[in-house]
């Protein structure tokens, strides 16, 4: 959200919020059947890349764009982001579109949704990759705590941080990159506070994702949605935008917004068989 096999599969949107419900609860049910009876949009996400490559957009990954920014002067700029919030196999699917089309773009995983082999087939198929690091709002969480009780936990939570990026890359490889990930469940607490302001290399990083967008000016920050939520934040239509030839333009893409209702839940109930649906970092023992 913002703030199996090893290989990209052959080709034939973050964690859902809930509607809000009156006493009767009529509301929250048919959200979750929108979206559980969903189908997948992939053709969707295909047709999305196609326009902005006929329209002669520059799509980029956003790692690569933030270390050479002037390197694609004189054309549109579509930046891709991938969050992978949930159904880490959802990834697959999308990065093999980005594939068949020549494209690259930068990933960050939770540590729920950082299957090895998944973030090590979209590595080998050159995109980047890094931490959707969530510390301080799982640290809130495990206590009990409210937004209010946040600050103080900050410097501990950065410490904390450290020890999870040094770990990502001992799992995964190289990371020049992660990025905070936003939870709706403690409203008010924001990741994105350990790393800003910080020196990123002190981490053994070259950007924070969300705070190094604040050097560059882009002309729309595109949100994915689910289907139920209406496709898009803010009602926004892609086509449109890049039809105007806006840009430069960060989309900030969920694949699991994009995958099936069925395949969602088949994928959740997998994770929940392996036990890897927790959030909790897997740091080294030393």
């Amino acid at each position: 959200m913002t703030d199996t096999s090893v290989g990209l599969p052959a080709l034939s949107q973050s964690a859902d919020h809930e509607a809000i419900t009156g006493p009767s609860g009529r509301a929250r049910t048919r959200r979750r059947l929108s979206r559980t009876l969903s189908r997948a949009r992939w053709a969707e996400y295909r047709k999305l890349l196609s326009i902005a490559m006929e329209q002669e957009y520059a799509v980029l990954s956003l790692e690569s764009w933030l270390a050479d920014p002037a390197a694609t002067a004189g054309s549109p700029l579509l930046l891709l982001r991938h969050d992978v919030d949930q159904s880490p196999q959802s990834a697959l699917r999308m990065a093999a579109i980005e594939a068949e089309l020549g494209v690259l773009s930068t990933w960050y995983f939770r540590w729920r949704t950082a299957d090895p082999k998944v973030v090590g087939a979209i590595h080998d198929a050159g995109h980047a990759v890094g931490l959707h690091y969530e510390t301080l709002t799982r640290e809130v969480l495990k206590r009990g705590l409210t937004a209010a009780d946040a600050p103080p936990l900050i410097p501990a939570a950065r410490e904390l941080l450290h020890r999870e990026l040094v770990a990502f890359q001992e799992r995964h490889g190289p990371a020049q990159s992660a990025c905070p990930h936003g939870d709706t469940r403690v409203p008010g607490v924001h990741n994105g506070v350990l790393l800003l302001g910080q020196d990123w290399s002190a981490y053994g990083l070259r950007w924070d994702a969300n705070a190094a967008m604040r050097a560059h000016a882009l002309d729309v920050w595109l949100t994915d949605r689910s289907i139920a939520e209406g496709r898009w934040k803010d009602g926004l239509d892609p086509l449109d935008l890049l039809v105007d030839r806006r840009s430069p333009i960060l989309a900030v893409v969920h694949p699991n917004n994009w995958v099936s209702g069925l395949s969602l839940w088949l994928d959740r109930a997998r994770q929940g068989a392996r036990h890897s649906d927790s959030d909790a970092p897997l740091l080294s023992r030393v």
